[in-house]
């Protein structure tokens, strides 16, 4: 009789164990590798070019740009612009919806405002400032400028023989706003991507899903034993 109890008292608990254990771990560590692989995928790198800061010049005035990173323009004291170009027409908007932060009153205490653009392809993107005077003076960029005679400098040449400046009537093209809100923005949406968090050891902290089985296993077992306990002790 006792040989067959403890038959019995293995055999449930083995049953209570595949019930209720072993499911948590796999699923745990599947969301953690999904969420780590789209937080990934969804990162972008970000690139400065500072508007007025060292006179009436972009800082620096030229730069290459992945395809789907972005360029924060950093806007100093001057009543600046940043403007989409055309490289045979400088000083000029390319279009009446191409880029422009429209005149932007900068800052020099630690917090200028910031002008975000976000760069969609390698094709060159020349760019230039629309206030009285600053494109013909040599304020004027280009991203990824390529090769051949379209050169910044050329473009800068055709610039300073040009009679006016006009920038479009809306800010349009990209964000602006204030370096803080730049970095909330991306400390956002670094974590709604980040998925699960870790601890100290680098293991990821259990869902509610998984706490919810690990408490049912506990409970399982806990029953098991009480019952195993209570039989146990009316064979004895």
């Amino acid at each position: 009789m006792k040989t067959s109890f403890g038959a019995f008292v293995l055999m449930w608990t083995q049953l209570v164990s595949a019930q209720y254990g072993g499911g948590g771990e796999t699923s745990m560590t599947t969301t953690t590798t999904a969420a780590t692989t789209k937080s990934s995928s969804s990162l972008s790198s970000v690139q400065t070019i500072n508007v007025g800061k060292s006179g009436l010049k972009f800082s620096p005035d030229t730069l290459n740009v992945a395809a789907g990173d972005k360029v924060e323009f950093h806007f100093f004291p001057g009543d600046h612009s940043v403007t989409q170009a055309s490289f045979d027409k400088p000083c000029r908007p390319l279009s009446d919806s191409s880029f422009s932060s429209g005149f932007v009153t900068g800052s020099s205490n630690g917090s200028p405002p910031v002008f975000t653009l976000t760069v969609n392809d390698t094709k060159p993107i020349w760019f230039y400032c629309g206030q009285v005077g600053h494109c013909q003076a040599g304020m004027v960029g280009v991203i990824n400028p390529g090769s051949g005679a379209n050169t910044l400098s050329a473009f800068n040449t055709a610039a300073g023989s040009t009679t006016g400046s006009s920038v479009p009537a809306n800010i349009q093209g990209g964000i602006l706003g204030k370096e803080s809100d730049q970095s909330s923005a991306s400390t956002s949406t670094s974590a709604s991507t980040g998925g699960s968090s870790t601890t100290s050891a680098g293991a990821s902290s259990p869902s509610a899903a998984n706490s919810a089985d690990n408490l049912n296993y506990s409970t399982g077992v806990s029953v098991a034993g009480i019952l195993a306990l209570m039989t146990a002790g009316f064979f004895i």
